[in-house]
């Protein structure tokens, strides 16, 4: 991606927007990282699966999950953060989430 493609500016201002509402959103980090199609299925399918079966997960589960949808992710902590509160905020998957075994904060 070149520094002024349009896919960078239209990221860009969508960050910006979401930055000053406060808008917590899944797509945006996987537009941001450059998920793929397949791989956010992956990633989705996974989280389903653990919120049919009501299992919280850890923050060190979590992060497998994700390089296993997604190997090439460069910074799995900062995406995880950033997924796990945008899951929180659009209340998807609080059965995996929504207990506080998995700290978007630390």
């Amino acid at each position: 991606m070149t520094i002024f493609s349009r896919e960078t500016l239209l990221l860009n201002v969508l960050n910006e927007l979401a930055e000053k509402t406060n808008l917590k959103s899944s797509d945006l980090v996987f537009l941001n990282y450059d998920f793929s199609n397949q791989e956010i299925i992956d990633l989705m399918a996974a989280f389903s699966e653990k919120q049919l079966k009501k299992a919280p997960i850890t923050d060190q589960k979590f992060e497998k999950v994700v390089a296993v949808a997604k190997p090439d992710v460069q910074g799995i902590h900062s995406v995880c953060q950033q997924l796990v509160i945008s899951f929180i905020a659009e209340e998807r998957f609080l059965a995996v989430f929504g207990d506080g075994t998995c700290h978007p904060s630390n």
